[in-house]
């Protein structure tokens, strides 16, 4: 695993050298060209700030970059993402009803990606995904259609699939209704050939024949 920058500490310490000051929010932003959004995004660990943005917090909070930075490469042991917390980002298309909530990005440098999957009802343009790794996927709600290669899946609200990510696939809703699948992706950056590029239940190979597998 890579070092990567601790941002939950270093938005602790912004948090704790704004209140030391008697400074709110708002007090920072109108001395900065920063938001309140970034401002506490970044107090909350989720964003890391560029060097100028660093150099004019400091100057704001009166102390030195340095202050801010210090020990900032070391690893967190522990990162919680409250219920509505993770950072919600809608489908870079614009097309596809699909939305991904982010609930690990405090935790720089990991191998492991968590985010859930929101399908909105209604059959909405499948977003296709491809990574170099493995991915682990958990329905939480709702009925989802798993399409892999030239396989389709269909899933049901506590189904999951553990598949070969560099295999593209997607996932649609196929419900009039919500659909929220949870996904962990590992990362792998040996670009070799897997064991295996086939969907797997129970142990045994499915056919790729692209014919939908189990019917509910």
């Amino acid at each position: 695993m890579h070092n990567g920058v601790n941002t939950v500490d270093l938005g602790r310490k912004a948090k704790a050298l704004r209140q030391l000051r008697g400074y709110t929010l708002e007090d920072v932003v109108t001395r900065t060209d920063f938001t309140v959004s970034w401002l506490s995004k970044l107090e909350n660990g989720l964003l890391t700030p560029s060097l100028e943005g660093l150099v004019r917090l400091a100057q704001v909070l009166e102390c030195g970059v340095e202050d801010l930075v210090d020990g900032l490469l070391a690893r967190p042991q522990l990162v919680i993402t409250r219920s509505g917390d993770g950072r919600l980002e809608g489908s870079k298309n614009g097309k596809a009803s699909q939305s991904i909530e982010y609930l690990s990005e405090a935790w720089r440098g990991r191998e492991m990606d968590t985010t859930v999957l929101h399908l909105s009802k209604g059959r909405g343009e499948a977003m296709p995904m491809s990574n170099a790794g493995e991915r682990f996927l958990h329905v939480l709600e709702g009925d989802v259609l798993l399409t892999y290669g030239e396989t389709t899946e269909k899933l049901a609200e506590g189904d999951s699939a553990y598949i070969d990510a560099r295999v593209a696939h997607s996932l649609q809703n196929d419900a009039r209704r919500r659909a929220r699948v949870l996904s962990v992706l590992l990362r792998q950056h040996d670009s070799s050939p897997g064991r295996s590029n086939g969907v797997h239940r129970n142990g045994r190979a499915a056919s790729g024949n692209g014919k939908t597998g189990r019917k509910r």
